[in-house]
Formats: C-alpha cells, structure tokens, sequence
C-alpha cells in the first residue's frame, strides 16, 4: 500500500551541476511513464521547476543549485488531496542511478553486449602478468 500523507517532501541534495541533474531528472520522469508538462526558471537559472503527471498522479519537483556543483532536488507528489511519498522516492531514487551510472554504461532498462573473448596468450605469458 502506498504511504499517504498529510505532506511528504523528498529531499537529495547531487555533487552536480543543475543542468545534468535537470536532464537526469527529465530522463527519469519519461521512463516512469510520466508526462512532463512544460516548466520554468527562477532565480536568475539558480532554479528550476518541473511538473509530471501520471497515473492519477502530480508531481512538483524543484531542481535548486547549491553553489558551483551542488544541486538539490525536492519532490512532491500528490495524488488526490493527499501526498504520496513512495512515487517521490522512486523519482530521487531513478535520478540517483541516472547520475551515478558511469557515461559508457548502458542505459537503465538495458542489458549489457557480452563482450567478445579476450585473445589468448601462451601459458608463460599469463602467468608472468598474474605474478606481479
């Protein structure tokens, strides 16, 4: 059952800048099957605010640089008059593994291309670089 409440902000705070979080955080809401309805700047570009919708759900998200490479990320989601804290978690949680995948991963929802065996070398060989 979902954790509904009175109000349930989420909070994270990234050791990003506040353009790779915003596309981190568009990416997200696109593959929870949420539509992202159009947003605006405050603050001189400081910060940015992001609405979603989607299964009979709202979703406020304010994107705030802290500083040079920190932004935070506030989530509300709201479906009917209450709150609802696990669709706010699971949208910090995407946005988490987005920012934290290294840049030549695959993408989240993939499997990764086996790679093709490694050339052999002859028994000394291996066992030389094994032994430093």
């Amino acid at each position: 059952m979902a954790k509904l409440r009175i109000l349930a902000l989420t909070y994270k705070t990234f050791p990003m800048a506040l353009s790779a979080v915003r596309e981190a955080t568009i990416d997200a809401l696109k593959r929870m099957g949420l539509r992202v309805l159009p947003s605006g700047s405050g603050d001189g570009g400081a910060s940015v605010s992001i609405l979603a919708s989607g299964w009979r759900r709202e979703l406020d998200i304010e994107l705030e640089a802290q500083g040079v490479r920190g932004t935070r990320v506030r989530v509300l989601a709201k479906e009917g008059v209450f709150f609802e804290e696990n669709a706010a978690t699971d949208l910090i949680a995407q946005v988490t593994r987005l920012l934290e995948r290294p840049s030549d991963a695959p993408a989240l929802g993939y499997t990764a291309r086996v790679a093709a065996p490694a050339a052999t070398f002859p028994p000394d060989t291996q066992v030389a670089a094994l032994s430093r």
